[in-house]
């Protein structure tokens, strides 16, 4: 596996980040301080930044007039550690700053290397220099290679084969070969039933809302943990399936969550289990192609399980698995304007939104078409027409009805309906309101000519 790397523009600080520091000069931190730690979180559009503090700094940051930063909405702070939670416009999500003090023993040396005990990877002791990373050389060259290498030698243990293979998916590097080899060494099934499911939800979100989440699933998979961790995923390995997709089950499913571009935790998850119900339905055809009848149903059980194991929050395991469930959805020309008003009624618009996605990335995952099919982009094009109708005002829509214009002595029939249509027609022309009062005096002053 050769993982996408190098020194690639995503593992920079964000721009808005570098902005919000300078217009805050005053603040006793600057992106000189920026540890080789936040590079796992710019890489994969993680809302998290790490300092590495020096003392001096670090008493200073407890002066900070918090309330006179805009941005600022709250803060927590340990014997080591203190974070500040901010609020940029250019970012979706509430950004995390982590200011973390390092001791007399932390501080850099003359070689340019961090004492190991502050950190576990190489990469971890770069800093940022304001225009790029530096460091040892060791450390700079794994930087540049993509290789997760550790900083000290030490037993590893079964909850370090899954949960490295999170920050590698992170930063999309692969693991240096002797760490490979220890963790697979280290990895035990009698061990790994033992750890608790929070800690096994955190290394299954790690993978998924890394830079590349292929990158840790083949990881774990090379470690010899994937058919304890997910089987269900592990099940589709060589299992071919027909001409329009390039990859066997297993690979199609990680390449698709790979192909959600931002770490959304409902879309990568529903991504990744959207065929998961392939491997129990496949029926290999004459000829060697594959067909998985009713593979979205079956599939959408095994999610439910697989969310449950795991401890995902209820609400969310309902929407990765409704999205499993009706990822196949087919739009052919001959549905009517009622059937597609049916299908927005079962559907939210949200919910659309996140089927098209995964359709998307379905569709990236084959390894053949990129592009949405056709026929979802006629289903968008025939929403957007039944919207944009029932966007304009209908008779119905008026301010006046028919009961008013019987009190005005008119009498039911087609010359009632041919009076609101009238005044429909004035509205929707902007020649006068929908309003009671005018409407009521256009009605009395029709009423008068066609009665004189």
């Amino acid at each position: 596996m050769t993982p996408f790397v190098s020194d690639h523009v995503d593992y920079y600080p964000p721009s808005y980040l570098l902005q919000w520091m300078e217009k805050y000069s005053v603040l006793p931190f600057s992106s000189t301080d920026l540890s080789g730690e936040s590079l796992k979180y710019f890489r994969s559009h993680n809302p998290v930044a790490i300092f590495r503090l020096s003392p001096s700094k670090w008493e200073a940051l407890s002066a900070v007039p918090l309330k006179e930063i805009d941005e600022f909405l709250e803060s927590d702070e340990s014997a080591n550690e203190r974070k500040w939670v901010v609020s940029f416009p250019e970012c979706k999500e509430d950004f995390h700053l982590r200011f973390l003090l390092e001791s007399p023993s932390d501080e850099t040396g003359a070689s340019g290397e961090s004492a190991e005990s502050a950190y576990e990877f190489t990469v971890d002791t770069l800093r940022f220099d304001g225009r790029s990373w530096s460091g040892s050389e060791q450390a700079r060259s794994d930087y540049l290679s993509g290789n997760l290498r550790p900083l000290k030698d030490r037993n590893y243990t079964a909850a370090d084969t899954l949960r490295i293979p999170g920050v590698a998916s992170l930063l999309d590097f692969d693991l240096d070969g002797s760490l490979k080899q220890k963790l697979q060494q280290a990895w035990s099934e009698d061990a790994a039933e033992e750890l608790p499911r929070k800690f096994l939800r955190k290394c299954f979100q790690k993978i998924v809302c890394g830079a590349r989440p292929s990158t840790g699933f083949l990881i774990l998979d090379s470690l010899g943990a994937l058919d304890w961790f997910l089987p269900d995923l592990a099940k589709g390995r060589g299992l071919t399936q027909n001409r329009y997709h390039k990859h066997d089950i297993f690979h199609h499913l990680i390449y698709a969550c790979d192909a959600v571009d931002e770490p959304v935790l409902k879309l990568r998850l529903a991504a990744l289990l959207h065929d998961i119900g392939k491997s129990d339905t496949r029926r290999e055809q004459p000829g060697g192609e594959a067909t998985f009848h009713n593979h979205e149903v079956v599939g959408a059980r095994i999610t439910e399980k697989i969310m449950r194991r795991f401890g995902f929050d209820a609400t969310l395991g309902k929407r990765v698995k409704f999205l499993v469930r009706n990822h196949m959805f087919h739009y052919t020309s001959e549905w009517s304007d009622r059937a597609v008003r049916r299908f927005m009624q079962k559907v939210s618009p949200s919910q659309l939104e996140d089927l098209i996605a995964l359709r998307l990335a379905d569709r990236k995952g084959s390894g053949k078409k990129q592009a949405l099919p056709r026929a979802i982009k006629d289903l968008i094009r025939h929403i957007e027409e039944i919207k944009k109708q029932e966007a304009e005002l209908k008779i119905r829509d008026l301010k006046i009805d028919g009961n008013d214009l019987m009190q005005m002595g008119m009498e039911p029939g087609p010359g009632m309906g041919d009076l609101l249509k009238s005044l429909l027609d004035r509205v929707k022309a902007g020649e006068i309101p929908n309003e009671r009062e005018v409407l009521l005096q256009q009605a009395r002053g029709e009423l008068t000519e066609s009665i004189a």
